[in-house]
Parts: C-alpha cells; structure tokens; sequence
C-alpha cells in the first residue's frame, strides 16, 4: 500500500464568473440558427458582439452535449480567440468568460484551444490588462473616472486569462512549454504585492495558478527563484500573522496557504541552490537564508490547523436551505410557465460555500504533501528503473514452471509431500512479519520523538479537525440530500443542485481521509512503536472510521435513476475510510477493538467493491484483524476461511473457469496475508482453523492455477504486480513445504 499521489487537482474554486446578459440565448432549435449567431461575434455593433459572445458562452453549457458539439464544429473556437482582440471591454469579459468556461468543462475544446494558440492572444492582452489594474490601485486620472462595473470588468477579465491558463496547465501537459515561455512570474506576483487593493478572490486565482505552475516545473521553479523579491512577498504573507489592511482574516488564510503552498513547490529546489551558492564556504548556508525554508512546514501547518476549523455540519445546513430556495424558485417559475430564474443569491450562497470547501480541500492537499514530501523522497531515490530483457522474463517464467514441476512431483496421491523433501525447506518465518526497524526504541522514547516533530503538531492539531471533516453530513449522500431537500421527487435542475453540493461534500471527506491516511503512514513508517503507548487513539480512530462507513452504508440508497451516482459517490469516500482501517489496524498489528459485526462488514465491502483496488484494501484491513492472538480464534476462523475459500479458491477453482488476470492483485493480496496469518503453529487459532480446516490441502490444489494466472500478467505492461506475483508463487510453494513439515514434526512428538 503505498502513500497518496502528491498532487491532485480537482473542483477548486470556481473563479469570477461574467456578467449575464439580458436576452441572450440558451439554446437553438436549429443548426442554421448558429453561423448566424456566430457572425454576429464580428458584427459593428458592440451591443451585438456582447450579445453573441454571451450567447455562446450559454450554448457552450448546454446540459445537451450536442449543442455544443454543434458551436465547435462551426468553428466557435477560432470566432472567440480573435474577439479577444475587440477593442470593447465587455466583448473581451464574455468571449473570455465562454473560453474559460468551455476549457475546464471539455477536454478536447482545451486541445484545440491550445492548439488555435490562444496563448499568443492572452500574451497580447494582459500588458493592457496589467495597465489598467496598476491604474486602478494608483487612482490614476485614466481610472478616476471608471465606474464600479468598468473596474470590476477589469478584474473579471484578468480573473478569466488566468482560470484559462490554469485550466490548460492542468489539462493539457503539453500546453506546459508554451505557458513557461509567456514569461508569467511577474504578473502573477504583482497580485500578492497589493492583495488589500484586489478583490480577494483574483489574488486567489493568480495563486492557485502559480501554485500549479510551480508544481513539479523546474523551470517555473528556477525562474521563481531568479526573483529574490517574489519569494520574500510569499513569505510576508505566510507570516502575516497580524493581518492586512482591507483584507479578510479568511481571505488572508487562503493567501496565506496558497503562499506557503507556492514555497513548498520551490523548497528542494531553492535548498540545492543554496547549497551550490555556499559549497565550500567557511559556516556553510548562512542561517538567516537557511532558517525561512526550515521553518516553512510548521508555519504553513500552523495557518493550515486554523483555517480547516470548520463546521461541516453547520456547512451542510447552509447548503440544504441554499438548494431548497433554488428549488422552490425554480418550481415557481416553471408553474408560471416563466423562465428559470437567474443571479438568485442563493446560488450565489452556494458558490461561495463550494469556494470555501474547496480551499479546504486545498489547504488538507497540502497538510498531507508536507508529509509525503518529506518523508518519501528518499525513497524514490532507490527505486529500480531497469527494465528486464525478454530472455530475463523467459528465464523468470521458467524458474516458475520448475518450481511448479518441483511441488506437483513431490506429493503423492494424497497430496501428501515426500518426506526427502524437508531438508531442502527455507521457508523463513520472519520474512513475513514486521520487524521495527529499531528494537531498542522504546514507546516512551518514540512519544518524546513524535511530540517534538511535525508529527505532534499533526496529532495534536490537525488530527481532531480531520475527524470532523471525514464524517458524513445530511448532505454528504445523495438519498440523505434529496430526503433533506425535496418533498418530492425532484426535478432535473433540483437533482442538478443537489448532485453538485453532494460532489463538493464527497471531495471534502476524501480528501480528509486521505490526509489522515498520511498520518498514520508516517507513523507506521518510521514511529511504529507509538501505537503501543496509545491504544487509546486506535480505539477512537478505529470508531470513527467504522463510524464512516456506517453512515455510508447505513442509509438507504437513491432512485433507480441515480444508483449509479449515489454509488460512484459513496464508494469515494468508503475507500480512503477503508484505506486508514488498513493502515491503522496494519500498524497496530491488528489490535484494533473490531467486531464480529464489523468484520462481516468489511467481508460484505470486499465482495460487493466495484474495482480491485478496494477490495484489496478490505481484504488487507481483514487480514490484520485476523492476526489478533491469543483468544480470537472464531474471529480468525471467519475471516481465514473467507480469504481461503472466497478469495483465493473460488477465483482459481471455481467450476474449471479459466484464470482472469482481473483478479491476480486481491489473490496476491489474500495468500500473503495466509502466509503472515498462520505463520506458526504455536498461534492459538493455528491447529483449529488451518490444520482442522484442511487449508493445506486447498493451498496445494491452488499452486497451479495461481502459476498460470500470474503468468497471464504481462511484465512489460503491469511489471510491479508481476514481480508480485512471481514473488508470491514462489513463497506458496515455501509455505506449503514449511507448514507440511511443521504438521509432521508435531505429529512426531505425539
């Protein structure tokens, strides 16, 4: 089980949306209806260009995708990127308002967005955008006389090229080169300079894009670093615990994080700077450039543990209210056979909830990312890049055949193992248990050590808040949603609503998991020992992730129509809860309060998991249950037997059926949590769950099948897992050696 991915970017804030414009269209009854329209995008009139562009952009989020389709094969692209020229500000808010929108919806729009080179129109605009907004904060006599709205088409503009670039740094990974070369860095900063002169949420957009730039792009690192005074802005305002002038003690937090999130991008690479400026040098790094960077971590944890103090619950009932005002306004509507209401303040109160729960969402990313990047670098260090030749994957196939050949010609009949064999018995106990890497490390000493690092700082301040932010709410399902916010069944624009707000809630809770997941990685990888003086924390953790998967799994589910969404969603946030049972129950070497109920529980989410990937964790979160000695022995009865017989035996044997390679990961998983589990006889539940249930017996008559499903897993395409598997079908025929001549030898003392 390996840690989260470093990144992930998914339904952040949605950035300034454009102004509506009255009377423009939101759908076509005709094909023909749409060169017209798209002519008009270059008509004399600017009311008319306003109007088309607006237009467009409504078209482009038609909920029919072929209406879409319709504008994009006519060529909308094209029509839009050159009225970022138009000389009318309000031409230029819509066309870009449509573009933005159309990008972060349509993956193949973004391509060709890119690839009709918009970045040249965006380069060619921002000098004129910059302009205005520099005029604006001075006050100069171009901008005295700029009403409210002309400042705000402004911001709205700049706010649209920027979500536009961030999009497509995104999303199309070759667009990379083009947007390093536009030569950004400056601009960008310019916003963290006068953020109490900006409206809160464009600096914050020009963060989360440079945030993006600067992620795992050396060059946008280098150049970020090449201005000294950018990094020394970032780190005023990740230490700006005062406050700013004009600026929102929230909105300063999200600045804030997106500052030190920025700075934790440029760290190593700012570091090996330093150390190639100084290498040499009496004293080495001067402290006073040196301490800002070691000092990062807990100053960005420190803002992080404030702002993620947020009342989910209370969040859901804002948004519960929220989308029965929408309903009931559109249901009025509709009976008034008048058109869907627009600019309804309760869907303003929606986004800008959405807004917040993504930035939590953002600040949790990079809570967990201070621990995998600083605890997982020098791994990677050592990771093989080799790749075998095919005369080296021959010569591993072949290994396996004769060991296959070896193990079929050394039982008789019976199944029985020739005795001449048990010389030749390696199999090493200890191969298959955790050893901690210090044995000398008490639980004391690993409490002082943990209380002292960032790790303390996380169990003592973080950890409470992921608690809250991981459970469920009224509106984290869609049955509880509906059931809270529809008296009857809703319409498609309710269930629209609702679905949106479920999805920002579900992002929420999984990626709360997923940080604490990180948790309790770091602590098993390096600190294993802690769990020893704290059972008290397993107990309450273990109740609060079977807390989660209840709520979950204990309501009932949506309408037919939506079974599959309902689902989709809550298995988002089952498998990173069942993940920490994994990691947790793993790291505590099973001692986890868990339950007969709970146990049937984890066995009825492993048979009913939509992908592989859950059910292995399941199945390794049962495994560690099943190690609990002595006094368990029903409880390891159960789950063995389910591993045995369900997992392993029916997917190989069931009925003659043919080896499916979908299924080699879960059976790779089950046989070497067997291989751990009955390890020795001297376990309690030893000789009355696997010696009385003939487990030997069953595993002989798999080693064959399992020999051919490994090899149906092509080396060159899924290497890792086929490694695996060699590995495992070479410790099966070493763990039925060992446990036969265990069996023998305790015979031999009766």
């Amino acid at each position: 089980m390996g840690r989260a991915p470093k990144r992930s970017f998914k339904d952040r804030a949605t950035p300034l949306g454009h102004s509506a414009v009255a009377g423009a269209v939101t759908t076509v009854k005709s094909k023909d209806e749409v060169p017209a329209l798209l002519k008009k995008l270059t008509s004399d009139d600017a009311n008319d260009r306003v109007w088309a562009a607006a237009s467009s952009s409504n078209l482009l989020m038609s909920e029919d995708p072929a209406v879409r389709r319709l504008l994009l094969s006519n060529n909308v692209v094209s029509a839009l990127i050159d009225c970022m020229a138009d000389s009318v500000p309000d031409v230029i808010l819509q066309v870009t308002g449509a573009l933005h929108k159309l990008v972060a919806i349509d993956q193949g729009a973004a391509e060709e967005v890119c690839r009709k080179n918009i970045f040249a129109a965006i380069q060619a605009l921002i000098p004129r955008l910059a302009k205005s907004i520099d005029d604006i904060i001075k006050n100069s006599d171009d901008a005295a006389n700029l009403t409210v709205d002309e400042r705000n088409i402004v911001f709205q503009t700049t706010d649209n090229l920027i979500s536009i670039l961030w999009v497509l740094c995104e999303t199309v990974p070759w667009s990379l080169k083009q947007i390093n070369n536009m030569a950004l860095i400056p601009f960008l900063i310019s916003f963290f300079k006068v953020i109490g002169k900006l409206p809160a949420s464009l600096v914050q957009t020009a963060g989360q894009f440079l945030y993006t730039l600067t992620d795992a792009n050396p060059h946008a690192q280098h150049t970020l670093l090449g201005h000294p005074a950018a990094t020394q802005t970032l780190f005023a305002l990740v230490n700006a615990h005062h406050g700013i002038d004009g600026v929102l003690t929230e909105d300063l937090a999200i600045v804030s994080i997106l500052a030190g999130g920025i700075l934790a991008n440029i760290k190593p690479a700012a570091l090996s700077q330093l150390e190639k400026t100084y290498k040499g040098r009496d004293g080495g790094i001067p402290e006073a450039e040196e301490k800002p960077w070691d000092e990062l971590s807990r100053a960005l944890l420190q803002i992080i543990s404030g702002f993620i103090q947020f009342d989910v619950d209370a969040a859901a009932e804002t948004a519960a209210t929220a989308v029965r005002s929408v309903i009931a306004a559109h249901t009025e509507s509709e009976a008034n056979g008048a058109e869907p209401p627009g600019g309804l303040k309760q869907e303003a109160a929606l986004d800008q909830l959405n807004s917040r729960i993504s930035y939590v969402q953002l600040a949790l990313e990079l809570a967990a990312n201070i621990f995998t990047d600083e605890g997982a670098d020098g791994a990677e260090l050592d990771a093989d890049d080799s790749t075998p030749s095919e005369d080296d994957e021959d010569m591993a196939d072949d290994d396996i055949d004769s060991d296959a050949e070896d193990v079929t010609r050394h039982f008789d009949e019976d199944g029985n193992a020739d005795e001449e064999d048990d010389a030749g018995v390696d199999f090493d106990i200890n191969d298959m248990e955790d050893i901690l890497a210090e044995e000398s490390t008490t639980a004391k000493e690993a409490d002082d050590v943990a209380q002292q690092s960032i790790l303390g700082v996380f169990i003592g301040a973080i950890v409470p808040s992921l608690q809250r932010l991981a459970k469920p709410t009224k509106m984290s399902t869609l049955a509880s949603a509906i059931n809270e916010c529809a008296e009857t069944t809703p319409s498609s624009a309710a269930t629209k609503a609702i679905v949106s707000v479920v999805e920002s809630f579900t992002a929420l809770h999984e990626r709360a998991l997923s940080c604490f997941n990180n948790v309790l990685l770091v602590i098993e990888e390096s600190l294993k020992v802690w769990f020893r003086k704290h059972g008290d924390n397993v107990d309450q953790w273990w109740r609060l992730l079977i807390d989660i998967a209840q709520l979950l799994f204990g309501t009932a589910g949506s309408s037919a129509d939506l079974a599959d969404t309902d689902q989709r969603l809550r298995f988002a946030v089952l498998e990173p809860t069942i993940s920490c049972m994994w990691t947790l129950a793993r790291s505590a070497q099973g001692a986890v309060p868990a339950t007969r109920e709970q146990i049937e529980g984890l066995i009825h989410v492993c048979e009913q998991a939509p992908n592989s990937d859950l059910r292995v964790k399941a199945i390794g979160v049962l495994g560690s249950i099943a190690c609990r000695k002595p006094g368990h022995v029903s409880d390891n009865q159960r789950i063995g037997t389910f591993l045995l017989d369900s997992v392993v035996c029916k997917a190989l044997l069931d009925n003659g059926a043919p080896a499916d390679s979908s299924k080699v990961e879960p059976i790779i998983e089950a046989l070497d949590l067997i291989y751990d589990i009955y390890g020795d006889q001297a376990y309690d539940y030893d000789e009355p769950v696997f010696v009385r249930g003939g487990f030997l017996a069953k595993l002989r008559s798999c080693y064959l099948p399992m020999r051919k499903l490994v090899k149906t897993v092509d080396r060159r395409v899924k290497r890792e897992l086929r490694d695996r598997g060699d590995l495992v079908v070479q410790n099966m025929r070493g763990f039925i050696d060992y446990k036969d001549s265990e069996r023998r030898s305790a015979q031999g003392k009766i």
